[in-house]
């Protein structure tokens, strides 16, 4: 952690600007610290550096988000030829002691934390120079930035961190909350998420005049010779992004009533069209281009303009080695069949769009080129969506999962599936598994719930929960300063 501490990063990268196009290409390393904060614009770059190295492959360009944190969620079918699978063999059995692994947990746990030395050093300098903003750039800034910290943290929380549910009070990461020369104490998991909560209560205090509440996302480029900072407000941790990013710490937390209210917050919005279900005639009307992240519902995205390539990289049917795709009886049987204790459906539209068969397999297309592959729609990774906003209601309304069933069928009739009779605690599973599935959230789940994790359609293959399973061990870089 000290080697971190001591870094100095200039988000060395590339950033958002107002021309001719929604997203500008342009490296800005020859511009000296100094001069990003001396100036609103400069502060608007250090923030949308931040962002884009979010998309770093040790974090959610692939780490946390479609590979290894998937893996451990039992999302993919993996081999047991090691000459194939290679690591990935290990981390199946969760066995996380070996080099590779370690290194790899290693740098996801550096790279995290130096993007939270990042927005430390950000809010710090921001304080320093508050003559230098106009209009409520001030606010959205640091509102943005103090949720980029909490969704940080606890991601490490529950990566790193105890089952919540089992052993709230062992001690597990720490939480920086300014720039320091010596590495902050470990804190308990209950004052890690008392943490995250207060970031992102003050988030949303400072984002209150977001312009997402009055205006919507804006998510299409208006060339007219200004900033389009306060545009494209899904691609940013937005007003809403904060308050579902709050119902999801406080689902996981126990907090239900607050995860109730925060997450109906959100789901209100959407009824007002902010953050509307997405049209079927643009799912399933144009099946050569269909919109398979249903991006008008998702809160929060990065935008990753090599996302084709992380289909590529691991779900292309064409590639040599392997490919990533859920064990075939699965998918079949229980996510996707037709057996009505799991809810599943052919007609699903997530099923319609993201599976595609070649041959006897069916492959995972979320990721893919779209025809348009032009449209911001090509680069968005989501990273909160409104469906889990309907899913942490129907889980948090009350101590009887039926009494959200009225949540979970609301969703499926956007789904184009039929509707429950009561939700069960299986039946919210697998719908966690259809709405979220290749985004990151998989293997939280079953943490959070400690239930085994679903890897097949036979229960008895399915691994039985265990610490051993759901805590990863700290990091070889965080231990040995310790």
């Amino acid at each position: 952690m000290k080697t971190i501490i001591l870094t100095v990063m200039c988000c060395l990268a590339l950033l958002f600007s107002a021309c001719n196009s929604w997203l500008d290409v342009k490296p800005y390393d020859q511009i000296s610290e100094g001069e990003l904060n001396s100036t609103q614009e400069g502060f608007q770059k250090l923030l949308n550096g931040i962002y884009i190295e979010l998309n770093d492959d040790n974090l959610y360009g692939s780490t946390l988000m479609m590979e290894m944190v998937e893996i451990l969620g039992g999302a993919y079918e993996i081999g047991s030829d090691a000459n194939v699978w290679s690591n990935y063999t290990d981390l199946k059995s969760y066995n996380y002691g070996t080099k590779y692994w370690r290194e790899r947990l290693d740098a996801t746990w550096n790279k995290a934390y130096a993007l939270i030395l990042n927005c430390n050093k950000l809010l710090s300098n921001m304080e320093e120079h508050k003559e230098l903003f106009t209009g409520n750039n001030y606010n959205i800034i640091k509102g943005e930035a103090l949720a980029l910290r909490a969704m940080l943290h606890f991601d490490m929380l529950r990566l790193f961190g105890p089952v919540y549910s089992r052993n709230k009070e062992m001690v597990c990461i720490p939480y920086y909350t300014a720039q320091v020369l010596n590495p902050e104490s470990l804190l308990p998991a209950s004052e890690v998420v008392e943490k995250v909560v207060a970031d992102l209560e003050e988030a949303k205090n400072m984002l209150a005049e977001d312009p997402v509440i009055t205006q919507g996302t804006m998510m299409e480029n208006v060339d007219n010779g200004t900033s389009n900072f306060l545009r494209y407000r899904a691609l940013r941790l937005n007003y809403y992004a904060v308050t579902g990013l709050l119902a999801r710490v406080a689902l996981y937390a126990g907090m239900r009533e607050v995860a109730f209210n925060n997450a109906v917050e959100v789901i209100r919005a959407s009824n007002k069209g902010i953050f509307p279900f997405v049209d079927k005639s643009l799912v399933t009307g144009s099946p050569e281009d269909p919109d398979r992240i249903f991006s008008s519902e998702v809160l929060f995205a990065l935008s990753h303009i090599s996302r084709n390539q992380i289909f590529k990289n691991y779900f292309d049917p064409a590639r040599s080695t392997y490919v990533f795709k859920m064990e075939a009886n699965l998918l079949n049987n229980r996510i996707y069949g037709g057996l009505v204790e799991f809810g599943g459906s052919q007609d699903d539209y997530r099923c319609r769009v993201n599976w595609m068969a070649t041959g006897s397999n069916r492959y995972f297309y979320k990721y893919s080129d779209m025809v348009n592959s032009g449209s911001i729609k090509n680069t968005m990774i989501p990273m909160l969506r409104l469906g889990e906003m309907y899913l942490i209601a129907a889980e948090s309304q009350s101590d009887n999962l039926a009494a959200g069933t009225s949540y979970v069928n609301t969703l499926r009739s956007n789904r184009g599936v039929r509707k429950i009779a009561s939700l069960t605690s299986d039946l919210l599973k697998y719908e966690y598994i259809r709405e979220l599935y290749g985004e990151g959230q998989l293997f939280f789940m079953y943490k959070r719930l400690f239930a085994p994790v679903i890897w097949s359609d036979t229960d008895s293959r399915n691994p039985i929960p265990s610490d051993g399973i759901f805590v990863l061990p700290l990091p070889d870089s965080e231990s040995d300063n310790r």
